[in-house]
């Protein structure tokens, strides 16, 4: 079983933790975030012809650039309804919205998160897993 989806399959058993606390939603949060980021690495990295060059180029992905290009793909394939490229939307659309609600999770102790944030982010990460 790839990493990511090991992560995912982590963040629905925080997400099942009993009693919910603000620390496990955080966490299941936090993990799906990271589910998709992981997710999107492997897939890119297995198709990079030198399989032995395969671990160091994941390396070289970073959150930030990931963000900037999903933003971008949102922006420009928001009218793409039906095609590929909405296909591509979607997933970016699923990675900004998932990394700002990881920024609340993990950054913002003030912000008090809801069930629904929890299942919106494991949701979407689910979702682009199966795009």
């Amino acid at each position: 079983m790839p990493h990511s989806r090991e992560l995912l399959d982590s963040a629905l058993v925080l997400y099942r933790t009993n009693p919910e606390t603000q620390a496990t939603m955080r966490r299941a949060i936090s993990t799906a975030y990271y589910a998709l980021f992981h997710f999107l690495i492997e897939d890119a990295c297995a198709n990079w012809t030198r399989p032995e060059q395969r671990a160091r180029l994941a390396r070289m992905f970073e959150h930030r650039r990931m963000a900037e290009a999903s933003r971008s793909r949102v922006k420009d394939y928001k009218n793409a309804v039906g095609s590929a490229e909405f296909l591509l939307f979607s997933v970016a659309s699923a990675f900004s919205q998932l990394q700002e609600l990881r920024h609340y999770a993990d950054y913002d102790l003030s912000y008090t998160l809801a069930t629904s944030d929890v299942e919106n982010a494991i949701g979407l990460a689910g979702d682009a897993f199966e795009l």
